[in-house]
């Protein structure tokens, strides 16, 4: 039992057992998220700005990428997050992150329009990006990048404190919880079948050997797994034994009562 426990089976049952809840944790998330009615981002107030909102809305300028991030898979990039500085409200900044390439290469553009218009090159830019997104709170680290970002724009530590915001806007699709609950679900049926054929293969191996039987009146063999079975009769215990017999009549005494053979034994898984 402990073997198979500490085996790569076991493992395998784990990694589809954790695997199964994270997604319908996950699932059920962007379930709920998927029903609230997103806030109008170009209607929004500063205060509006909260942890966990959904919101919607345009963007018409961006101040460039204050953070790049690599999501690897055995040490190959397989996708990267790109985090912009946006204006919002009357005078707040905020950061907002995409993934999607082709909304980056707008960003990207829109990054160079939002540089022309306050050098004054052209009179307002041309590029809106749409977006759908939830409101997240960034890590230290993550803000350490808004800030210094936000210095070399030429703002002061108050000025940040001030009009900087820890939170940004995860941009992402909504409505496939439901297909990740599904899958979750299926993990973990496959990881209960797993247990299951563990379960059974730890109760074969402890179960004991079977023990030869004897059966009064059968002989012993051997088959081909060496187990004892009794399946001749010897001669002599089938039947009862019959002493002789005298066809003749023999001088001397006469024998009324035959003699009788003996008995078999009996066995026992902002910038501005």
């Amino acid at each position: 039992m402990k073997n198979i426990f500490n085996s790569g089976f076991a493992k395998l049952i784990i990694i589809f057992l954790v695997g199964g809840i994270l997604l319908i944790i996950v699932g059920a998330m962007d379930y709920s998220d998927s029903r609230k009615t997103p806030i109008d981002f170009n209607a929004m107030k500063d205060s509006d700005f909260k942890k966990g909102a959904i919101i919607e809305g345009d963007l018409y300028y961006n101040y460039g990428v204050f953070e790049t991030i690599e999501n690897k898979r055995n040490g190959h990039t397989e996708s990267t997050n790109y985090r912009y500085i946006i204006p919002m409200g009357d005078e707040s900044y905020v950061g907002i992150e995409f993934l999607n390439e082709e909304d980056v290469a707008l960003m990207d553009k829109q990054t160079d329009e939002t540089y022309d218009m306050m050098d004054g090159k052209i009179d307002d830019t041309t590029t809106v990006v749409h977006f759908k997104g939830k409101i997240c709170k960034m890590d230290n680290e993550d803000y350490g990048y808004f800030k210094d970002f936000m210095k070399s724009g030429g703002f002061t530590d108050d000025e940040i404190a001030k009009y900087g915001s820890e939170y940004y806007i995860q941009v992402r699709k909504f409505g496939e919880g439901p297909i990740t609950i599904i899958v979750g679900i299926v993990l973990i049926l496959i990881a209960a079948v797993l247990i299951f054929v563990v379960l059974a293969k730890a109760k074969k191996m402890a179960a004991p050997a079977p023990q030869p039987t004897y059966n009064p009146g059968a002989g012993m063999t051997l088959n081909s797994d060496s187990q004892a079975t009794f399946n001749q009769t010897p001669t002599g215990f089938d039947q009862q034994s019959q002493g002789p017999q005298f066809n003749q009549q023999p001088q001397g005494p006469q024998f009324n009562q035959q003699p009788q053979g003996p008995e078999g034994p009996q066995g026992p898984a902002n910038f501005q």
